[in-house]
């Protein structure tokens, strides 16, 4: 699949988005393969899906709340969240 013409995040250039197997493998401007599938993005931006398996919406509105989970670690993570329910 080739996405023509994409717009990315902090960049004001127009780009292409090679993927093969599912997997993104190439991004330039100006792409040219022999590809099935094309697909003209118009310019408009292009993101991750919202369907992303590794992403915290539910830390926008907590995080630092009650407090910084400062060593990283999940122990510390749980603790504070525990802290935070109670």
């Amino acid at each position: 699949m080739l996405i023509k013409n994409a717009k990315l995040r902090n960049n004001d250039n127009l780009v292409d988005i090679l993927i093969k197997d599912g997997v993104i493998t190439k991004i330039d401007s100006n792409i040219e393969v022999n590809n099935d599938e094309i697909i003209d993005a118009k310019g408009f931006l292009v993101i991750p899906p919202f369907i992303e398996p590794h992403i915290h919406l539910d830390t926008t509105l907590t995080a630092g709340e009650p407090k910084w989970n400062e060593s990283g670690t999940l122990f510390e993570g749980i603790e504070r969240w525990s802290e935070r329910k109670a």
